[in-house]
């Protein structure tokens, strides 16, 4: 068919336009964009004021005109909230925060005010600890506040000489503010109903760089204590599949039968204080577990802080022992999970191998394992099944440690440990199944340029427990070893 002359012009018309279309998609397109409004670095409490403390009074402006003269040249250096009065179209620049001042007044008649708080990065000197706070020790409670405004009155020079820390009650959005941190009292409490509190505590900007260097990067030491795991019950046929435990044994070494007991009870208080200390019982004083039993040699981690002052160390366990009488009394970091809660535990480490400079060292204690039910035979099913459970807990904690922007950079001394084994339900007795505790020592997980610390399967060696913790931290950390146990002899510092 023949198209008409018209309709053939109309026709190229068309494509000729379907072609402009088509380059036009293909062509940059500049786009007005609209400048942020200034409101964006401010944040509103609605019916809610500073009670005085207005420095310059504005008329005829909206929210928006307040926010842009608080923060222009000529104010930016003390302007840092304003209340604005929705029934006259006016506001009040202040160079005071809610939380400098005890708080916003709630009460005004009519509630014509609402406040608007300069965004500041307060917090960032603070690390969170979720569904926690410290007992007890307020020294200074703030109404109307955020978390911010918390944090900014913590770190105001009036009270920068005394403030360590705050608990933020969520949902009545308050704070206490504190002298102490949680681990001059013996850890946070986690139990509260309903879980109102967050936890802030002062730690300088993401954490104290660690001062302990060495060829391969900055030295980290990183214990996990397994409450009642036994040795045997790993890496054997007809054993529990532990994943994370098996991915640290294959990277470094392990040990099926470290000799707890023997001179002592086979029970947690001597077992974890012989590992931390490198002595028996009749040297470090914990015979038992009672809580009254302080060590009476140094800690592993105190005697870190003695050559490394400025080093950190946190503590995080569910048993009362552990954060008090025997932990480290040089700890930085002190938190008591809920009992037999792993997940709290796992929450908390990742926390802090989340800040920019973590902990120095850090002990993450697991008590699932001691069960004291069933059987500790190592193919129990229920055995079995809380060894598992714990595995999946640490391969959190692992997976967060790799993940760390600067993981090549650094040098983790990974060591697994356990206080003892048992027989039938219990322990604390002499058999070879309550004396049998467990040993991985890695500093090369995900991290294979590291030379290793040492590899291989050392079970043929016999290992006492003096020998299993201490003496290899004290090794790796360059610092002298006078305790009454020694590093296995295939390890080494290098």
């Amino acid at each position: 068919m023949t198209l008409l002359p018209s309709l053939k012009r109309q026709t190229a018309a068309l494509r000729a336009l379907g072609a402009a279309l088509a380059l036009a998609a293909l062509a940059p397109v500049a786009v007005a964009q609209s400048a942020p409004s200034p409101l964006a670095s401010f944040t509103r409490t609605i019916n809610a004021a500073i009670s005085g403390y207005n420095r310059e009074h504005l008329t005829a402006v909206t929210p928006e005109a307040c926010a842009a003269a608080c923060v222009n040249d000529a104010r930016k250096s003390w302007c840092v909230s304003f209340d604005y009065d929705k029934t006259q179209a006016a506001c009040d620049l202040s160079n005071a925060r809610a939380g400098e001042v005890g708080g916003l007044k709630t009460d005004y008649a009519g509630n014509p005010y609402d406040h608007y708080a300069l965004n500041v990065d307060a917090l960032k000197d603070f690390a969170r600890t979720a569904d926690a706070a410290i007992s007890g020790h307020n020294t200074e409670h703030l109404n109307a506040v955020s978390p911010q405004d918390c944090a900014a009155a913590c770190t105001a020079s009036s009270r920068a000489a005394w403030c360590r820390s705050f608990d933020f009650f969520k949902t009545q959005q308050q704070c206490d503010l504190s002298d102490k941190r949680a681990s001059d009292v013996g850890g946070l409490k986690t139990d509260y109903p309903g879980n109102p509190y967050d936890h802030y505590a002062l730690v300088q900007g993401l954490g104290v760089p660690n001062p302990v260097t060495g060829p391969n990067g900055r030295k980290h030491v990183l214990v996990i204590g397994i409450d009642g795991l036994r040795g045997d019950a790993l890496f054997c046929a007809g054993c529990v599949s532990t994943p994370a435990l098996s991915a640290l044994a294959a990277s470094g070494a392990y040990h099926r039968n470290v000799l707890a007991g023997g001179s002592q009870d086979t029970v947690s208080g001597p077992g974890w204080a012989t590992l931390f200390t490198g002595y028996w019982a009749d040297q470090h004083g914990v015979t038992s577990n009672d809580t009254s039993l302080p060590l009476r040699k140094p800690h592993v981690f105190d005697r870190l802080k003695q050559r490394y002052p400025t080093a950190t160390v946190a503590v995080v366990g569910d048993w009362f022992n552990i954060t008090h009488n025997l932990k480290a009394d040089g700890s930085d970091f002190v938190v008591m999970n809920a009992a037999k809660n792993s997940q709290q535990a796992t929450d908390t480490v990742k926390g802090w191998l989340s800040w920019t400079n973590p902990p120095t060292a850090i002990f993450y204690y697991l008590h699932n394992v001691d069960i004291h039910a069933a059987s500790y035979d190592p193919f129990n099913a229920f055995y079995q099944s809380k060894i598992a459970g714990e595995d999946a807990q640490i391969q959190q904690v692992l997976d967060a440690l790799a993940a760390r922007p600067t993981y090549a950079q650094e040098e983790w001394l990974i060591v697994v440990v356990s206080d003892h084994g048992g027989s039938g339900s219990g322990h604390g007795g002499q058999s070879a199944g309550e004396r049998d505790a467990a040993l991985i020592l890695t500093n090369s997980y995900r991290n294979p340029t590291k030379p290793a610390y040492c590899q291989g399967d050392l079970t043929g060696t016999t290992l006492p427990q003096t020998g299993a913790l201490t003496p290899h931290v004290l090794d790796f950390l360059g610092l002298p070893n006078d305790t009454a146990g020694a590093k296995h002899p295939a390890c080494g510092q290098h």
